[in-house]
């Protein structure tokens, strides 16, 4: 399991002359293991979008070393952006990708003053959100839906090739919740509050949760209802959905196999009842 500050790459995908997480793991694993080595993860992040709970697989390069030893050596290989919390080997055929039986992210807003320790990772509004109306639209895309309206890269379109495969847009969320949180960095003084918004799913859609967070926070402007969100629902088309929030709030938090079950909600209610791993994952 590896952890990012998405600040200074270009996305967790290898891309030519950028500098992205791929490229650097890879890297530390030709280092450390002195082989050329590929790595799969279990979802891309774009330019700018942290992580907390990445997974990432690849050969055992040095299969003597034990799992703790393997991890603290390719630490020191790592940049600073870029840290491995857990090593673990397993069966083969692993994927880290395909295995997964939902992912989690979370997304987070500062409402006030400018706060420095926080820029990087959260995206500040000036004008006060109502959490509660927020909260409402929210709850209203838990279930199976076709989430076309919050698709971006051109995918939540009728006539694009993913409203062609077997899956679509279509996906099933098992949380989707805001909530509001307090600092969590050393904070200037000033009025302010935190909001964190989580989605946990069987799999997502380009820019989804981005787009999601853009609905919220016009919801929570007053700018539509929280109905809206079911209109968007039943229209199924990118064109009519909301405005895409900027990628530096947003970071990858958990993935899940196997019998993992996400954290409780803030009432304490189990959020996800497990469903088979899906080979179409986004």
């Amino acid at each position: 399991m590896l952890g990012y500050d998405g600040t200074g790459f270009w996305g967790s995908q290898k891309q030519a002359n950028v500098r992205t997480v791929q490229r650097e793991l890879e890297c530390a694993l030709e280092r450390l293991g002195g082989r050329t080595t590929s790595t799969e993860f279990a979802g891309r992040t774009d330019r700018g979008v942290h992580a907390v709970g990445q997974v990432a697989r690849s050969v055992d390069v040095r299969p003597e070393m034990p799992a703790e030893a393997f991890r603290n050596a390719l630490n020191r290989l790592t940049p600073d952006d870029l840290a491995i919390s857990s090593v673990s080997r397993v069966e083969a055929g692993f994927h880290p990708r395909y295995d997964a039986t939902w992912r989690e992210y979370r997304y987070r807003l500062w409402v006030g003053g400018k706060q420095p320790l926080m820029e990087r990772f959260a995206w500040t509004r000036r004008t006060e959100l109502d959490c509660e109306a927020m909260a409402r639209a929210s709850v209203l895309l838990e279930g199976t839906h076709n989430l076309a309206a919050f698709t971006g890269g051109g995918e939540g379109v009728p006539w694009s090739a993913r409203a062609a495969a077997r899956r679509g847009t279509v996906r099933t969320i098992y949380h989707c919740g805001v909530r509001a949180v307090g600092p969590w960095w050393g904070i200037l003084p000033g009025p302010g509050s935190g909001i964190e918004i989580r989605i946990v799913a069987d799999g997502f859609l380009p820019q989804l949760v981005r787009t999601v967070t853009g609905g919220l926070v016009s919801v929570g402007l007053r700018e539509h209802p929280p109905e809206w969100f079911a209109e968007l629902l039943e229209g199924a088309d990118r064109r009519s959905g909301p405005v895409l929030a900027p990628a530096h709030g947003l970071s990858l938090w958990r993935v899940g196999y196997d019998n993992d079950v996400p954290d409780p909600d803030p009432n304490g209610k189990q959020i996800v009842s497990l469903q088979p791993a899906h080979t179409e994952c986004g």
